[in-house]
């Protein structure tokens, strides 16, 4: 069975017969899909990227993608755990039987340290030869001698050696995510590269760089730019380049050049050509397998997505317009990130809150509003973010989260809702 099926289209008749990727939902009788199926459809066509060997620092946030064993034994060496003194057990077993034992204070012992005498260490360092205890500083008497008024037990104010891991246990185990902690731990125990998915390396291309102003001066792709941050909170590599979207061997150029370096590719439409064919969907088709659908959601309803080039990169067409693009990244593309990323989570993080006011009437499509969460009482309410309008930067601007209303249904006040977290704290 082939992989890539043909299908008949507008570009057919300019002597180009496009692919069709397979496995695509049966579209409803309005001619949509439901975006639960769609997610799914775009999951299943990418796969987890292939770990390596990275630095425990480039691995920070990262899921191990094996067990790392102790290359020696963690600690290493024998250390004081607290300032003090450190002296050897023995001499103590008759303190305080009926009188405390003095040591005199060695300020530069021999190694090994004198029996008898105590030496001067530090929390940390490492136990000098002759010694298997630390007492506290505070056993110093008044003539500066170490004074015990009862038997100290052999190790006590030491980390002894191998107490962590003994050499070849496991420090962390396959599926940790690295945090600032375990690094330290890993370089404590002397690991500096571990095996894991690298972070995907995701390319926004924005189309509309090419616009101008009423007085001539170009106009930023917002659009573009919203999207990069997006991929980047999510964690990825990224990088945003820019295209004239009118100009076709442009866009061309600038697709197929990204490919080298990206994950996934996500092109931004000009929201001054929403009116009309949208440029990359044109062309997506002549670069590879693809498909193109309507998702029952509102805002970003027109999707399209692509496996582009020899290594079949993953190119997602985002809807014009900055909201309609953050809904669908967070939608799709983020659920896609995490597959590359090892994740076998496809679902982002979900709060279930309580509506303060009422987010929507009943309507068809999945609808999303911008909204912010507040806890009061032990419970999670969801307000409405200015007008709660998703196409509109000022209510995503000012919104913490977007509240999910499914199809068919609407959200009064004290109902639940499920909000998908758009601000990390």
């Amino acid at each position: 069975m082939a992989l890539f099926r043909r299908k008949k289209s507008q570009q057919e008749s300019s002597g180009h017969s496009a692919l069709e990727l397979p496995g695509a939902p049966v579209d409803d009788a309005s001619g949509r899909r439901s975006m639960d199926d769609h997610r799914e459809f775009l999951l299943s066509l990418v796969k987890p990227l292939q770990p390596f060997g990275l630095s425990i620092g480039d691995a920070l946030g990262l899921e191990l993608c094996e067990d790392v064993p102790a290359p020696v034994d963690v600690p290493h060496l024998t250390t004081a755990v607290i300032d003090g003194f450190a002296l050897d057990s023995a001499v103590t077993t008759r303190a305080g039987n009926p009188y405390p034992v003095t040591l005199q204070v060695d300020r530069r012992p021999p190694s090994p340290v004198v029996q008898g005498t105590a030496a001067v260490v530090r929390s940390g360092e490492v136990l000098p030869a002759g010694v298997d205890c630390v007492v506290p500083a505070e056993s110093l008497d008044e003539d500066g001698q170490v004074s015990l008024s009862a038997p100290v037990r052999a190790w006590s104010g030491c980390r002894l050696a191998g107490s962590d891991f003994a050499a070849g246990d496991a420090i962390l185990a396959g599926g940790r995510i690295l945090h600032p902690a375990t690094v330290g731990l890993l370089a404590d125990s002397g690991v500096d590269k571990v095996l894991a998915r690298p972070r995907p390396r995701v390319v926004v291309l924005g189309t509309g760089g090419s616009r101008l102003s009423s007085d001539g001066l170009p106009l930023p792709d917002v659009t573009a730019h919203l999207i990069a941050a997006a991929a980047t909170e999510a964690g990825a590599h990224v990088w945003r380049v820019e295209a004239d979207g009118t100009d076709r061997e442009e866009l061309r150029e600038a697709i197929t050049d990204q490919l080298i370096r990206a994950d996934l590719l996500l092109v931004t439409a000009d929201p001054a050509l929403s009116a009309g064919p949208d440029p990359a969907s044109e062309l997506l088709p002549e670069l590879g397998a693809t498909d193109f659908c309507q998702v029952a959601m509102e805002p970003g309803g027109t999707q399209g997505f692509g496996l582009v080039g020899p290594d079949l990169v993953a190119v997602m067409v985002l809807p014009a317009g900055p909201g309609a693009a953050l809904v669908s990244f967070h939608a799709f593309a983020a659920p896609l990130l995490r597959k590359m990323g090892g994740s076998i989570v496809s679902a982002g993080q979900q709060v279930v809150a309580e509506a303060a006011d009422i987010l929507a009437d009943p309507d068809v499509p999945v609808r999303f509003v911008p909204v912010n969460l507040r806890v009061r009482d032990g419970r999670t309410i969801a307000t409405r973010a200015g007008r709660g309008d998703a196409r509109e930067l000022v209510d995503l601007a000012g919104a913490d989260a977007l509240a999910v209303i499914p199809a068919g249904e609407g959200v009064d006040i004290s109902d639940p809702v499920t909000c998908w977290p758009i601000e990390q704290n």
